[in-house]
Order: C-alpha cells, then sequence, then structure tokens
C-alpha cells in the first residue's frame, strides 16, 4: 500500500498565479488545493492538477480580458452594440431583457462551469462595467443590481422593468388564448 505524497507547488508561478502555499485537499477528486495569488492582486484557491496542466493561469481576470477584446474587435458585435444604443429606452431595454438562454433567472448574471463560480456581467455604452466572478449567486446578483442603479439610474430602470411586466402579461395572455382556442377545436 503506497502514500500519495503531495507535489510542493509553493513558490512555482503558473501564467499569471503564484502559488503562496497549500490549501486543502478537494474533496470531489482528492487533488490538492492551492492559495494563488494572480498579477493582478486576486487571491484564489485552485485545484493543483488544473495548475501544472496549464488549465488555469490567472483568477479570471485573462479571461475577462480576453472576452472584452475579442466583444470590441467582432465586427457583427459591435455593430449590434451600436444598433441596441441607438436610444435610450433601446438602451435600457437591451440591458434589463431577460435573454431566453439564461437559466440564472437574473439578467447579467450566469454560472460558469469551468471556474464553478456565479459571473456577473453588464455593457454600458459600448463598454463592458462589469465582469466579475462570485461564490455565490446572491453576491453576483448584487454586483449587478448595484451596477444597473449605477449607470442606469431606479427611475429608468422601473420604467424599463414595468414595460417588460406588460409585454409578459400580453405574451401569456396570447399563449392562454391559443391554447383554449386549441383545446375548443379538438
Amino acid at each position: 500500500m503506497s502514500l500519495l505524497t503531495r507535489i510542493d507547488l509553493t513558490g512555482q508561478q503558473f501564467g499569471r498565479l503564484t502559488v503562496l502555499e497549500y490549501a486543502s485537499r478537494n474533496p470531489l477528486n482528492g487533488n490538492a488545493n492551492w492559495l494563488c495569488r494572480c498579477e493582478c492582486g486576486n487571491e484564489v484557491v485552485v485545484d493543483g492538477y488544473r495548475l501544472r496542466k496549464g488549465q488555469t493561469q490567472s483568477c479570471g481576470c485573462y479571461r475577462a480580458e480576453v472576452s472584452r477584446k475579442n466583444i470590441m474587435t467582432q465586427e457583427k458585435t459591435r455593430a449590434q452594440m451600436v444598433k441596441h444604443h441607438i436610444s435610450e429606452k433601446a438602451h435600457v431595454d437591451g440591458m434589463t431583457v431577460l435573454r431566453s438562454t439564461n437559466s440564472s433567472g437574473v439578467v447579467g448574471v450566469s454560472f460558469d462551469k469551468q471556474s464553478s463560480k456565479w459571473v456577473a456581467r453588464m455593457m454600458y455604452e459600448g463598454h463592458l462595467v462589469l465582469n466579475h466572478q462570485f461564490h455565490s449567486f446572491e453576491a453576483a446578483c448584487g454586483a449587478r443590481f448595484a451596477a444597473e442603479e449605477r449607470y442606469i439610474g431606479s427611475e429608468k430602470l422601473n420604467k424599463a422593468r414595468q414595460a417588460q411586466m406588460v409585454k409578459m402579461a400580453r405574451r401569456q395572455t396570447r399563449s392562454l388564448r391559443t391554447n383554449q382556442a386549441v383545446a375548443v377545436g379538438k
């Protein structure tokens, strides 16, 4: 019977991360977790296997930079951003409408499976003003709501949300009528 020995990664650098100390053992896979400091100053706990294999190289700041760069350099994306920022109403509506692909139920909040964290994002006037990861859903929602309040303002947000509720009610009424018509026709 052999004892597993932990490879000491203390002091080593992996991408933007410098390993500070052993943090814990991952209960899911048995790998060592390491406390690391990113070049941006954030501290994160990372699975040692992911560090050694190059799968995790930053606290998430690198991904945010790449995403920001990609968003700003893709012509179609920029065209869509310009299109949605034509009027103030379109701008606010575009930032507060829940997309059909959203599974969190909150605009601008999603779960990143790779990092196992909640992400809050928000674009404002063509700039990514919020792109942060959080350990809890509540913290991500709080950051998104605070950003909306800061950049949009509560009065405009309330008007946009009221308009959305009216649209949803109309949609539900149409759907109900359609279902009733189908049921009667059977």
